[in-house]
């Protein structure tokens, strides 16, 4: 039996959080935002709300990266 399961990167911000389908997508939200808000937590979970893993920020030539 095959079981697929779907996961999203979540950016939380002061005021709130964010989704997105990949790490990649995130970053590039991320970098365009940087004036108006700063993220402070990133983390993987399945679309039914279960924590996966957690995922940290690391900065690098200006711009935010999502690292393991």
């Amino acid at each position: 039996m095959r079981r697929d399961v779907v996961t999203q990167v979540i950016v939380e911000y002061p005021s709130g959080c964010e989704n997105f389908a990949t790490r990649l997508e995130a970053e590039r939200f991320i970098n365009a935002n940087l004036e108006e808000e700063e993220p402070i937590a990133v983390w993987v979970e399945e679309v039914n709300g279960k924590k996966k893993y957690d995922l940290h920020f690391a900065e690098e030539n200006g711009e935010i990266h999502i690292v393991d």
